[in-house]
């Protein structure tokens, strides 16, 4: 495509220059050739505006009815998880966790740590914010036994790339007033999604615009916001807190993650 673009910059600078009166210095065709090119590169190599901004794009009614619908997660072993947390549950739970990977894979003796009595787990690896909307729609007489005191939401960094910021934030609007109609009397934290990727740039934009409306509606929407982006090492890579994934958590990340959520909780 690049030898295209080059040759017809060419075609054009020397139609230009042959107009030229002889006596023009010569470095006038190279200035005109120079700006051909990089004209012609730009406008077929460059984001348009409109996709440049597409992601804060405002959401249509396809976007937030995609965005609150309850969704059965992809696999059967996320279902086998969901039937095992709630089997295991105690009507003594002080503190909920709910999320994807990054919270099934919290350190038991970590987590333990987060609420003054036992502590559930509820992580399902590759959820959605949708599939945790499905979770508690499905399982919700068996969660009405237990009263927590907290539930610790992270999830979200699935969604991230699949949908608009907008989007995102209509899902964890329904999923607050699904868990707040579910434990009225419970205080609900969300840590901010995570920063990712490769100098952690990783859909950066899209965390960035969803973590500051989170932290900015957090009273409207009756919660407390946590934000744990200091686990990622000053947004440079590699990380020691993360896995090669730049994804998960390492031990030392979730240690991390522990201190800052418990800070955040305490604060309270």
């Amino acid at each position: 495509m690049l030898s295209d673009i080059r040759l017809t910059a060419l075609r054009w600078n020397r139609a230009m220059t042959s107009k030229m009166h002889d006596e023009e210095p010569r470095n006038t065709a190279s200035i005109v050739y120079v700006a051909a090119t990089l004209s012609i590169v730009a406008a077929f190599c460059l984001p348009s505006a409109g996709r440049a901004q597409s992601s804060r794009a405002a959401c249509d009614k396809t976007d937030t009815q995609f965005a609150v619908t309850a969704a059965m997660p992809d696999n059967a072993d996320a279902l086998r998880k969901y039937e095992r947390n709630v089997s295991g549950l105690s009507g003594d739970v002080s503190t909920v966790l709910l999320g994807d990977s990054l919270v099934e894979a919290w350190p038991r003796e970590l987590s333990a740590s987060l609420g003054a009595g036992p502590v559930a787990n509820l992580g399902v690896g590759r959820d959605r914010i949708q599939n945790t909307l499905w979770f508690i729609e499905h399982e919700r007489e068996r969660l009405r036994k237990i009263r927590p005191k907290s539930i610790i939401v992270l999830v979200g960094t699935n969604n991230i790339y699949l949908d608009k910021p907008c989007g995102v934030m209509e899902s964890y609007q329904k999923l607050f007033d699904e868990i707040r109609s579910l434990w009225p009397n419970g205080k609900i934290f969300s840590i901010q999604i995570l920063p990712r990727g490769e100098q952690m740039k990783g859909a950066a934009e899209n965390i960035g615009s969803v973590n500051a409306e989170l932290s900015r509606r957090s009273r409207e929407l009756g919660i407390r916001t946590i934000d744990a982006s200091d686990i990622a090492c000053g947004r440079t890579t590699p990380c020691a807190n993360y896995k090669s994934d730049l994804l998960h958590l390492t031990p030392s990340g979730y240690e991390a993650l522990t201190r800052i959520a418990k800070q955040g909780i305490g604060s309270s």
